[in-house]
């Protein structure tokens, strides 16, 4: 598998991180915050960096398609999903 590949499969939301943790979230260089979620697939665990937006729209459990390109989530199911302009 090449990290430019883009790749999807059935996954579960495993943990997450960041809400009530003891440790603030990460800050991006926007100054934004940013935490972390695992999930669970058939090939091991997945670990990617989210917006908080997207942390507050997942719940542990959740199962769907999860789709990324490297280490970039693009999409889970129909709660993340990766938009362009046209």
């Amino acid at each position: 598998m090449c990290d430019s590949d883009t790749h999807s499969i059935m996954a579960v939301v495993a943990a997450k991180e960041g809400q009530y943790d003891e440790i603030p979230p990460e800050i991006d260089p926007d100054g934004d915050p940013v935490y972390r979620a695992a999930f669970k697939t058939a090939d091991g665990v997945k670990i990617f960096w989210i917006t908080s937006e997207e942390y507050y729209r997942l719940e542990v459990g959740m199962k769907g398609l999860l789709t990324w390109k490297g280490d970039e989530l693009l999409s889970f199911g129909n709660w993340i999903r990766s938009f362009s302009i046209q």
